[in-house]
């Protein structure tokens, strides 16, 4: 499985082989595309992760009073 760091990595792998020289514009292109797409997942998956942390924090935190205060009744 992919990881943020892993998909940054392929990123930059891929704007570099989009660098070279003796490339078609089409084929630049395609591999630009490739990295911003590995960025954009890489930000995902970051997102992610600090989400899942912070949703295990919660639980081990307990439920909060604001979360879990009845509401007043008439």
């Amino acid at each position: 499985m992919f990881d943020a760091a892993r998909c940054q990595e392929l990123a930059i792998e891929y704007r570099a082989l989009a660098q070279s020289s003796d490339l078609s514009v089409e084929r630049a292109v395609l591999l630009k595309n490739i990295a911003r797409t590995f960025t954009g997942l890489a930000n995902q998956l970051d997102r992610l992760a600090a989400l899942t942390r912070e949703e295990a924090q919660r639980l081990r935190a307990g439920p909060s009073e604001t979360r879990s205060a009845p509401s007043p009744s008439a």
